[in-house]
């Protein structure tokens, strides 16, 4: 039924959105072209922001030529429909997203109204903290999976990254770390335990972070990300990312009421108890 009703959503040429998750907009033949065209970078103009961005395209953007832009370039060149942009920017979410789009004939004021290849938000917007830095990496190796099959998949455009974390797997004997600062409600000792039988546990941001920084082996590591203020009708992502292999093998959105539903709740615990197997 789930295959029927994406033709269905295909042919109309409309997005989907899964389960109240991470959302893609993508066909097929609009972005069958990416690899052979330049995709622009699109920097803020600010040196501390744009260094570590540059760093991590020129360590590892791999599947098109690309180049670095000012936003004045991209306000010249965002209705050539031969190139496409790369930017770190703020929606009306009060997140920051890393998005891809590519260039509109009647582009207008509105970025919306440009196709959106691929986006998932990286920080909060306003945050000064440095943490999304380890992850950077990572959303990069993480869009350019999705785009190759994209261009080669409708299935896999219209669903998305969340849909695709949902089919990922993890290698048998991964290590789950979930930083305390990603946990909405702590899970009791019963399913600490049960965590702990399956290789998942709560530990410090700090080693989440220094995980990702030396690419830990058969590590999947935890990144919410949340508001700085709790607005009404904005949401907060839940992820977990391979610390070596970059994938992404969970991905989750909800409403973002305040800290306290902002991450990884009982529920999402009791679920991974459920689908991952104990190590012996």
């Amino acid at each position: 039924m789930k295959r029927i009703l994406l033709f269905a959503l295909l042919i109309l040429g409309m997005s989907l959105e899964l389960g109240a998750q991470a959302k893609i907009y993508t066909k097929k033949m609009k972005v069958a072209d990416f690899t052979d065209k330049t995709l622009k970078v699109v920097l803020s103009g600010g040196e501390m922001a744009d260094a570590p961005f540059k760093a991590r395209v020129l360590d590892h953007w791999r599947i098109s030529p690309y180049e670095f832009c000012t936003l004045s370039e991209f306000e010249r060149d965002k209705a050539d429909t031969n190139l496409y942009f790369m930017f770190i920017a703020g929606k009306n979410d009060g997140l920051d997203h890393l998005e891809v789009v590519k260039g509109s004939k009647v582009p207008g004021e509105n970025l919306e109204k440009m196709l959106s290849v691929v986006s998932l938000p990286l920080r909060a917007t306003g945050e000064k903290g440095t943490r999304y830095l380890s992850y950077l990496g990572a959303y990069l190796d993480i869009f350019q999976e999705f785009i190759l099959e994209a261009m080669h998949n409708d299935i896999v455009g219209y669903s998305g990254l969340s849909n695709k974390a949902f089919r990922a797997r993890a290698e048998k004997g991964s290590v789950f770390l979930v930083a305390d600062c990603d946990v909405a409600e702590m899970p009791d000792e019963a399913m600490t335990a049960a965590l702990a039988e399956r290789g998942m546990r709560i530990v410090s941001e700090a080693e989440t972070t220094e995980k990702m920084d030396v690419a830990a082996a058969a590590t999947l590591v935890s990144y919410c990300i949340r508001p700085i203020e709790p607005v009404k009708h904005k949401y907060c992502y839940s992820l977990l990312v391979g610390a070596e292999d970059h994938k992404l093998y969970y991905c989750n959105k909800k409403y973002y009421v305040n800290e306290n539903n902002a991450g990884f709740n009982r529920a999402a615990f009791k679920r991974f108890v459920r689908l991952i197997s104990p190590l012996k």
